[in-house]
């Protein structure tokens, strides 16, 4: 099995495109943000693209 590493958005960043798009959000919340969406895109390209 490859191990798939994707690259990690950087919270500044990831707070930017938030704000962006309306939602007022903390560095804290950002962070767990992030970390939710890193697990959740981890289990879906496991789920579907894992070829055992």
């Amino acid at each position: 099995m490859k191990i798939i590493e994707l690259k990690k958005i950087p919270v500044e960043e990831a707070m930017a495109f938030f704000r962006r798009e309306g939602m007022d959000v903390d560095r804290e919340e950002t962070e767990l943000i992030m970390a939710f969406l890193y697990d959740l895109t981890m289990i879906t390209l496991r789920e579907y693209f894992d070829s055992e």
